[in-house]
């Protein structure tokens, strides 16, 4: 009569091994994409906040009947911009952008009291490759793309 082999459940040292090495490799060769689709995120959120925060502006110069403007301030990062009341230049909301920036190009935006911006622009906010932008147009009109025109 032979003996019986135990039958053991689980894994050997070299099995576990082996999937650690390989979910290692796995995760080094994704994690640029996963750095990437979350500064694209980052990106994409931080140019909606601020067309949400101009079509704000401009419902609360219709409302008032006064101008207002967005500043952008670059002085250190995180640049912010601030929407504030023309005429004395209270401040009304300070928005933080993303971290670490590599650019952004905007001038200050001007609203009027019937919602038309003072001349027509845009604002560029890029991190590396990525690239953001809001147009605004002196009728009142405003978009976001990712694409210059």
């Amino acid at each position: 009569m032979g003996h019986k082999l135990k039958q053991h459940d689980g894994f050997t040292l070299i099995e576990a091994v082996v999937t650690v090495v390989i979910m290692s490799l796995l995760m080094t060769l994704a994690m640029p994409a996963i750095k990437q689709s979350y500064t694209q995120f980052q990106m994409d959120t931080a140019i909606i906040q601020l067309h949400k925060d101009i079509r704000w502006a401009q419902k609360l110069a219709d409302r008032e009947q006064a101008k207002i403007s967005i500043m952008f301030l670059q002085d250190k990062q995180p640049y912010r911009y601030a929407i504030q009341w023309v005429s004395g230049g209270t401040r009304i909301k300070t928005v933080e952008l993303p971290d670490n920036l590599t650019g952004i190009q905007a001038t200050a935006i001007f609203i009027n009291p019937d919602k038309t911006f003072m001349k027509n622009g845009h604002v560029l906010i890029q991190k590396g490759e990525i690239r953001r932008y809001v147009y605004y147009y002196q009728t009142g009109r405003s978009r976001v793309t990712s694409i210059p025109d």
